[in-house]
C-alpha cells in the first residue's frame, strides 16, 4: 500500500474515534462513586464528577468516574480494584488501611432528617424513638443510630424517600443537598428537611495507598480551584435547579 494512502487511512480512523476515547499511553485514574444523581451522574457531569475531573486535569491526569454500589465502593478501592473513592468523611482509613485521604475537602455535607411533618430535632438522641430510614452503607448515619430501636436500612435513596412519602417511616436521614435532588426527582413536594442538621461534616476524596504520592498534588489543585473561582462556578451550575433551602 502506498505510504500516502496509508497515512490518509490512519487520519480518517483517528477522526472517527470518540472524543472521550483514551489515547495510547494516557493514564486514567478510576474513581469510584456510589451516587446516581446531582453529585455524580452516568454522564460524569455531576457536581463532584466535574470537580474531581478538573482537579485531576490540573495535575495532568484523566479521571474516570465509575459507579459502584455503596456497600462495595470502599472495599473495592481498599482492595486496589479502583484508584479512589469520591466522597467520604474523615477517618475511613481506620477501617480501610489501604486508603489515604486527600486533606482538602471536596465539600461539606449537612446530614439532616427529612420528614413530612414537624419533629423537634436537637441532635441524634432527639430522634432515637422515631421510625428512621437510612440508605445502607452511609457509615456516619449507621454509626450514629446504632442501638436505636426502629432503624430500617434500604438499598437506595429512591426506596428511602418513597417509604417516607408513604408514611412507613417518620424521618429519612440523608444529605440535605442530594436529598432535595431526590425529593424533586420523585415529586414529593411535602417532604422537607428539619433544622438544625444532625451533623455537618467535611467530605474527602480517598485514594488507594499505591497512589499516595498524588495526595498533595490533588489537594493543591482543589485549593487552587477554590481560589480562582472554578469551584464556585461548578457548584452553582450543578445546583441551580434546586430550591434555596437545599444549598
Amino acid at each position: 500500500m502506498p505510504r500516502i494512502v496509508f497515512a490518509l487511512i490512519v487520519c480518517a480512523l483517528i477522526g472517527l474515534a470518540p472524543q472521550g476515547a483514551v489515547s495510547a499511553g494516557e493514564e486514567v485514574f478510576r474513581v469510584s462513586t456510589s451516587y446516581k444523581s446531582l453529585l455524580s451522574t452516568p454522564e460524569q457531569t455531576g457536581m463532584l464528577d466535574r470537580l474531581i475531573k478538573e482537579a485531576f486535569r490540573r495535575i495532568g491526569l484523566r479521571a474516570e468516574i465509575v459507579f459502584t454500589p455503596t456497600g462495595r465502593s470502599l472495599p473495592d478501592v481498599d482492595a486496589g480494584l479502583l484508584d479512589a473513592e469520591i466522597n467520604r468523611i474523615e477517618g475511613m482509613e481506620r477501617t480501610f488501611p489501604n486508603l489515604v485521604r486527600v486533606p482538602e475537602p471536596n465539600m461539606t455535607m449537612h446530614f439532616v432528617a427529612f420528614a413530612g411533618q414537624e419533629y423537634a430535632v436537637d441532635g441524634w438522641e432527639s430522634i432515637r424513638n422515631l421510625h428512621i430510614g437510612i440508605v445502607r452503607g452511609w457509615k456516619i448515619l449507621e454509626e450514629n443510630t446504632r442501638g436505636f430501636p426502629n432503624v430500617i436500612l434500604v438499598p437506595t435513596e429512591t426506596e428511602l424517600f418513597t417509604m417516607l412519602d408513604k408514611g412507613r417511616i417518620d424521618v429519612a436521614l440523608y444529605d440535605k443537598l442530594t436529598g432535595y435532588e431526590t425529593v424533586a426527582r420523585l415529586n414529593f413536594p411535602e417532604i422537607r428537611h428539619l433544622e438544625p442538621p444532625l451533623v455537618s461534616r467535611d467530605m474527602f476524596l480517598y485514594v488507594h495507598t499505591k497512589n499516595a504520592g498524588l495526595v498533595e498534588e490533588i489537594a493543591g489543585a482543589l485549593r487552587e480551584m477554590k481560589r480562582d473561582g472554578t469551584y464556585d462556578i461548578i457548584v452553582s451550575e450543578t445546583t441551580a435547579h434546586l430550591p434555596p433551602d437545599a444549598r
